[in-house]
């Protein structure tokens, strides 16, 4: 019997090694376990996290394609920066995207499922350490993807980039000491439990305003706490350095220095 395999297909144990490599080095970026801005190098990713270069060189331009990290001539790659360019990026494509869940009911057995993660959101709720903070914001992601049942390969995969980019904003946060609660899905579950499409739809705005605002509020008390540029006194200027003109004095004209 032919074998009909294309004879450009990867070899099975070439392809599971390029899968992990991208699942670790995705995972490592929406984690901040490298950090946002940070500038990295092939050989060091490989060596740090036990995968083949080219494998590496495949996984980062795959991250590239998703806007994780950009790559720069003679620098490396740049992990992507965390600012206001990417969080309003994230929240317009939510806007965009997530509407498209309120179609499509959830029924069982995703139903008894989703109430599972509801309640270990729920079992953490006001917990603030880092610990807890992982075991809800990992439910409450199991939940979300959860909820892309039925909406279509290219939805899944559309919404999974965005939430991954909205985890990376949330996981800087939870760092940074100002963490947000985790997201309360208990009423677009609801909603689409029974079926309901403009209920789920009015659910999945508000979701989407809290993040928002408590985003805003995050990335605010951050930028509170960044220390502040101090002017060097006169002394640690030095003594070839001029003093400043006061403000109330007059510049000199050529004939007083004259003079």
């Amino acid at each position: 019997m032919l074998d009909t395999a294309s004879p450009f297909a990867p070899a099975p144990v070439a392809e599971a090694r390029l899968d992990v490599a991208i699942r670790r080095l995705r995972k490592a970026v929406v984690t901040c376990e490298l950090a946002p801005g940070d500038f990295v190098h092939e050989a060091a990713l490989a060596e740090r996290f036990g995968l083949g270069r080219a494998s590496v060189r495949v996984a980062l331009t795959e991250l590239a394609a998703a806007r994780f990290v950009s790559r720069h001539a003679r620098q490396g790659w740049r992990i992507a920066p965390i600012d206001g360019a990417l969080i309003a990026a994230v929240l317009d494509g939510r806007r965009r995207l997530e509407p498209s869940l309120a179609a499509h009911r959830l029924a069982e057995p995703a139903l008894a499922t989703a109430t599972t993660l509801l309640g270990m959101v729920q079992s953490v709720s006001g917990r603030t350490e880092l610990a807890a903070l992982a075991t809800a914001r990992v439910a409450e992601r199991q939940l979300r993807d959860l909820l892309t049942t039925g909406a279509g390969v290219f939805a899944r995969d559309w919404l999974g980039g965005i939430w991954d980019h909205s985890d990376r904003i949330v996981r800087m946060l939870d760092l940074g000491g100002h963490a947000i609660p985790p997201a309360d899905l208990g009423e677009l579950v609801a909603a689409l439990a029974a079926g309901h499409a403009d209920l789920a739809r009015q659910a999945i705005a508000r979701d989407q305003k809290l993040f928002a605002d408590a985003v805003a509020h995050g990335f605010l008390a951050m930028s509170a706490q960044l220390p502040r540029p101090q002017a060097r006194s006169a002394r640690r200027r030095g003594a070839h350095q001029s003093p400043p003109i006061a403000a109330d004095r007059p510049i000199p004209s050529s004939k007083e220095k004259q003079s």
